[in-house]
């Protein structure tokens, strides 16, 4: 074990996981990320390592619209149903986080509109209009799972945004193929509307020079670093 990986340290350490979508309940999927995390959090804890283990439950996106239709109730009556249920659920499990929130929490609001303002005012966030798939039927855009088709890269079925059941690749809209929207199965048009983004280019070199220096494993710097080396895109942020 290298001089950067003992413990104890002399200062907290901090254990996060993925944040589990509260559009249904647990399942096994989701312990294989929080169970590993838990034994981490108590193998520190052993070695005398004061820990802090944060999670939450998040609470924004179309899977739980999605849910909110099947349900017929309000997309908040969905994340308020399902993020009981995981308070509840993880104690059962003897999964104890120092922290589990959400990110419908007013700090989450206030620190999340402090930093779109901030990057307002150095210009890193402005609007561009561009075209989306639309349902005529259901009168709507259709965001990521609300329309699914073939994936352009190997074939599978995928969502919108991602080929969720073949190549794993993100797809930009307009991309898949024979898209058909989810609700009522109807081809969708693309019609033009307005959207934020995120000025990400302008980080490229910042990023380039700081991710090589983070701690941590090399699995998950390596990701973040091949987006980098990929050429970034400016990101819709809405």
């Amino acid at each position: 074990m290298d001089e950067g990986h003992k413990f104890p340290k002399d200062r907290p350490v901090l254990v996060t996981c993925g944040l589990p979508y509260v559009n249904g309940p647990c399942h096994i999927a989701h312990l294989r990320t929080y169970v590993p995390a838990d034994i981490f959090v108590r193998f520190l804890r052993k070695m005398g390592q004061e820990v802090v283990f944060i999670c939450g439950s998040d609470t924004h996106g179309t899977p739980i619209t999605v849910k909110a239709e099947e349900e017929g109730i309000t997309p908040r009556e969905v994340m308020e149903k399902y993020h009981r249920h995981f308070v509840e659920f993880f104690p059962k499990m003897g999964i104890n986080f120092s922290n589990y929130g959400s990110t419908d929490s007013p700090l989450n609001h206030a620190r999340t509109i402090q930093i779109i303002q901030a990057n307002q005012e150095n210009g890193y966030v402005y609007s561009k209009a561009l075209k989306l798939p639309y349902c005529p039927n259901c009168d709507r855009f259709l965001p990521d799972r609300y329309q699914r088709g073939t994936c352009p890269h190997c074939g599978a079925s995928a969502r919108g945004d991602e080929c969720d059941q073949g190549c794993g690749r993100y797809l930009e809209p307009g991309e898949l193929m024979d898209p058909r929207c989810s609700i009522c199965g109807s081809k969708p048009e693309m019609k033009e509307t307005r959207h934020y983004f995120l000025r990400l280019t302008a980080f490229e070199g910042f990023l380039r020079e700081f991710l090589p220096k983070l701690e941590g494993t090399d699995i998950a710097r390596n990701y973040a670093l091949q987006w980098v080396e990929k050429g970034l895109k400016d990101w819709n942020i809405t």
